[in-house]
């Protein structure tokens, strides 16, 4: 998704390229029942321990655990744990 961010603004779709990373970020915007952003932390760690592609390693293990798009949801949890590639 970030890379779609990206080629949308490539392209100048700024108010479009907003919408995306909007819509992304508000998957997280209330946290689970009892989360912190702490515990947030702690899970994308366990995701994605000391890889150099952290986003890939993390769709990697949520494979096959019903989440339909890891990489939206990796993204996003990226994101709110401040992490950037």
């Amino acid at each position: 998704m970030l890379k779609l961010i990206k080629e949308l603004k490539k392209k100048g779709k700024i108010v479009l390229a907003k919408k995306v990373k909007k819509v992304m970020a508000e998957g997280w915007e209330d946290l689970p029942k009892g989360w912190t952003k702490d515990s947030a932390r702690k899970f994308w760690d366990s995701l994605t321990g000391d890889r150099k592609h952290k986003i890939t390693q993390c769709m990697k293990k949520l494979e096959g655990t019903g989440i339909v798009d890891t990489g939206a949801f990796c993204s996003s949890l990226a994101r709110l744990v401040g992490y950037e590639e």
